[in-house]
């Protein structure tokens, strides 16, 4: 989610010779990082060199701008983090390992995964109305919710409206920086607005879709959901640098996360903007993200053949490269570098104010990537940088797959 603007962008796991004896961390803190270059101004071309080491990349895009970089690579016979930069520009602390940043809508895939395992249990039905699991006074509000089922929520094609489309909110959340927003109080942005589309005739991203499911959810448990995806999901994988933020202590130190506002640079660290709500409430570690989509790919438990092929079943098209399920997107790469194109990953995507998160795993290789970075730029105002941030991903994933 986005919280300055109406346009929302939308540990090594037991890898096949990947032991923690040959697990090695980089870091390194550029003084250019604390005071990034223009590149909206200079029109300056960055071009990455992917025969370069994978330290001199992350150094080469954190003293463009970018803050702080965390990456983590995991390939069948070596695995290693990589930092960049700053957690804090205020304090100039160095980004480490260790900390943590938003993860943003990289949550759906928990989320989904818990609605599963619940599912398998026989506590909720993916294919039962939303009527029968929501409270008169919401259903109420929104439309076709006699239609529209649990797995409708599940893969965006309810048709439900997107509530960080709405203007109104956005003026509030401007207006009122500190407010502590309560996951109904974020809702009641969209009652009484009309379906955008019919139920399930087309895939549209909604992150209303995630806040329904999270107060389902939470009602079937009668506890709260973050509760049982620590003890179902986080635990069972090892994942011991992942939280649900608001929701539970964290446990490390969550960095600064950065972007221009009105001219000056502004950090949504302290944003309240909600993290108890299951459309994007978690944060993590580079290395301990990866844990999560390496074992969907390897359907490793907590995930079994039945769950994986029922959230990847008819996935729906999201753009050229990247095709939706339930929580989950199949990636299929389309690059200039040889050595990407056509590879096929599992992944999700986070967008918070001033963090973005993508972690991909291809099955076919056995390779997991993980980027992480707090500093988030305008694809309207600073065109240049943010693709700067695209070319870098490309080519960091290029150049793992090029030294296979």
């Amino acid at each position: 989610m986005k919280l300055s603007s109406f346009i929302l962008s939308t540990a090594c796991l037991a890898l096949t010779g990947c032991g923690s004896d040959n697990t090695v961390t980089h870091t390194s803190n550029p003084k250019s990082a604390a005071m990034p270059v223009s590149l909206s101004e200079t029109k300056e071309t960055i071009r990455f060199d992917i025969n370069t080491d994978y330290q001199s990349l992350l150094d080469q895009v954190a003293a463009a701008g970018l803050t702080g970089v965390s990456v983590y690579v995991a390939t069948p016979g070596w695995s290693a983090t990589y930092t960049s930069g700053l957690a804090n520009q205020d304090t100039q602390v160095p980004l480490s390992p260790q900390h943590l940043f938003r993860i943003a809508s990289n949550t759906k895939s928990f989320v989904a995964t818990l609605t599963h395992l619940m599912a398998a249990q026989g506590q909720i039905d993916l294919d039962s109305s939303i009527n029968a699991y929501l409270p008169d006074d919401i259903t109420a509000r929104l439309p076709n919710t006699g239609t529209i089922t649990v797995r409708h929520l599940l893969r965006h094609t309810s048709g439900l409206k997107d509530y960080l489309s709405v203007p109104q909110f956005w003026h509030k959340t401007k207006a009122e920086p500190d407010h502590d927003w309560q996951v109904t109080e974020m809702l009641s942005y969209v009652y009484d607005e009309p379906a955008q589309f019919e139920v399930d005739s087309r895939f549209d991203y909604s992150n209303t879709n995630y806040l329904l499911l999270g107060i389902i959810l939470d009602d079937l448990l009668g506890y709260d959901l973050a509760i049982a995806i620590r003890q179902q999901i986080l635990e069972p994988l090892g994942m011991t640098e992942t939280y649900y933020y608001q929701r539970e202590p964290l446990g490390a130190e969550l960095v600064h996360g950065y972007e221009l506002e009105d001219g000056t640079l502004k950090s949504y660290r302290h944003i309240k903007l909600g993290y108890r709500a299951a459309d994007g409430g978690m944060v993590s570690t580079p290395k301990d993200l990866s844990r999560f989509f390496s074992a969907f790919g390897k359907t490793q438990a907590p995930f079994t053949a039945a769950i994986k092929a029922q959230m990847l079943n008819n996935l729906s098209t999201m753009d050229t490269t990247r095709e939706y399920g339930a929580g989950i997107v199949r990636k299929t790469e389309h690059s200039t570098f040889s050595s990407l194109s056509g590879k096929v990953a599992y992944m999700h995507g986070g967008y918070n104010n001033g963090y973005i998160s993508r972690s991909y795993y291809y099955p076919q290789e056995d390779v997991s990537i993980s980027v992480f970075y707090n500093r988030v730029f305008d694809r309207h105002t600073e065109q240049d940088k943010h693709k700067m941030v695209e070319n870098f991903r490309e080519a960091l994933r290029a150049k793992v797959f090029a030294e296979l």
